[in-house]
């Protein structure tokens, strides 16, 4: 498959939604007073004949969340997510999806039971030894808080949905697939040369330093974070009585099993057995701890100080605290803390010293990138390269100087530009590059390539199909948004 594709398939494709139903420990955002008209008490919006429910709106951001968290490796904050305006993203979405499903209840189509019950014994997540496992399953939806009966209304929305995409598809013209593959299979023979910078040629002055600091300070903010009072409920404090810990299993065995799924003996789950013995002794002892912290009838042993971006500490429990708030006690390390906010830290510009580093980097970045820009300007016209032949935007291996990923951003960008010289700059360096020669590339690989051609042909057709219909749909049916989103 070709690796330009796979790379820049985003840009190919319409995403209506990111994924089907995902539950995650992002923090759900939270809703406000309640409202006595019954719609708006429990739906953001209202498309057509069909609501959007707090519940569903909630599962959409938190799969949003998740996807771009991870999409960012995990260094999403909720300062981040509001920054982005993914409030308004997943409602701009969910609103979509439902303009669609309101014409796909227009044209008749519908989804049977039956293709929701396929649907659940298919999916690996609820399978124990490869086989659909009811126990499985109950206990997935319950862990993500979900009934089973809106679990499979969701799923019955997601299926609709996939069938409408399905009426959205288009199949390529043999005269779409020779322009596609005329401007997406080409190869260039290439003359190309490195261009470094001096050491010193970019160098940031202090000054420099501050004057961009005074001028960009709301940039440069100190992370929210959380002071709290703290009582902290360790698990390796319970004494254990050997009967109630036999007993404590008697009860919970059909939670020890092998990768068989075999129930364990008592022997052989003993130490997953006696850590949730403690777990529950623990949760016991914090919610006594919580209702006397509560009552002021018990002091704080600790403090801590939270920040919003700390991964150790789950932190979407505070994020619906005010200051003064006793929280329910919170699974956490080797036991439960029970927590008292002390104050909110809401974040503000940093101070010089603190923010110098961040800047510095950032000067010296934009600072190369300027200087590189003009020398690589002013050596175009000179131009003097080393032919490296042939390059494609399949190509495997890498152009001398350059690694495989550099060479793919470099040959991408060629493709991507009209100019028969010019120059891209990757990192410390400015390769610059002249178009000796064109052709298309060989029968053998347009035939290679001819299904994913024909696939990407179908995904942008369909991309502009599902975009003139949104226009439409939007005319046709009212949409009444109650949540406006941040």
């Amino acid at each position: 498959m070709i690796t330009w594709m796979q790379h820049h398939k985003k840009y190919l494709v319409v995403t209506i939604w990111v994924a089907t139903i995902a539950f995650i420990g992002a923090g759900f955002v939270g809703w406000g007073a309640y409202d006595f008209n019954s719609d708006r008490a429990s739906s953001v919006a209202k498309v057509g004949d069909r609501k959007i429910t707090v519940q569903e709106y909630q599962l959409a951001y938190a799969n949003f969340y998740n996807f771009y968290n991870n999409t960012l490796g995990g260094q999403l904050t909720q300062e981040k997510a509001d920054k982005m305006g993914l409030e308004k993203m997943v409602m701009q979405n969910i609103i979509n999806e439902t303009l669609l499903l309101n014409y796909a209840d227009e044209i008749g189509l519908r989804v049977e039971p039956e293709e929701v019950k396929q649907t659940l014994i298919n999916d690996d997540a609820f399978k124990l030894n490869g086989v659909f496992d009811k126990e499985t399953y109950y206990r997935v939806i319950k862990q993500a808080k979900l009934s089973a009966k809106d679990y499979e209304n969701g799923l019955k929305k997601q299926l609709l949905l996939a069938k409408i995409q399905n009426v959205l598809k288009l199949k390529p013209t043999k005269k779409e697939e020779e322009l596609f593959v005329a401007s997406m299979f080409m190869e260039d023979k290439l003359s190309v040369d490195l261009l470094y910078l001096d050491q010193g040629e970019a160098k940031v002055t202090e000054d420099e330093i501050k004057k961009y600091w005074e001028e960009h300070k709301t940039d440069y903010l100190t992370e929210k974070s959380y002071d709290l009072s703290t009582i902290e409920i360790k698990t390796s404090n319970t004494i254990i009585d050997a009967d109630k810990l036999k007993s404590f299993y008697e009860e919970k065995r059909h939670n020890y099993k092998n990768s068989e799924g075999k129930i364990l003996s008592f022997e052989d789950a003993k130490a997953d057995v006696e850590k949730d013995f403690r777990l529950k002794a623990a949760k016991r002892e914090a919610l006594e701890t919580y209702l006397l912290f509560k009552k002021s009838q018990m002091n704080a042993t600790g403090t801590k100080n939270v920040k919003v971006g700390d991964t150790s500490f789950p932190v979407e429990k505070l994020k619906t605290a005010d200051v003064g708030d006793v929280l329910k006690p919170i699974e956490y390390g080797d036991g439960y803390i029970v927590v008292k906010v002390k104050s909110i830290n809401n974040p503000q510009p940093k101070a010089y010293v603190d923010a110098k580093a961040q800047i510095l980097a950032q000067l010296q970045i934009n600072k190369k990138e300027e200087t590189l820009k003009k020398k690589a300007e002013a050596r175009l016209g000179l131009f003097r390269g080393q032919n490296v032949g042939y390059v494609s935007r399949d190509m495997q291996t890498a152009i001398a100087g350059l690694t495989k990923e550099e060479t793919l951003e470099f040959v991408n960008y060629v493709f991507d530009n009209n100019n028969n010289r010019g120059f891209k700059i990757i990192g410390d360096k400015a390769v610059l590059y002249q178009i000796m020669e064109q052709k298309l590339l060989s029968k053998d690989k347009l035939t290679k390539y001819a299904q994913l051609v024909n696939q990407n042909i179908s995904q942008m057709k369909q991309a502009e199909v599902s975009q003139n219909l949104l226009k439409e749909l939007r005319d046709r049916y009212d949409i009444e948004q109650y949540y406006k989103g941040n």
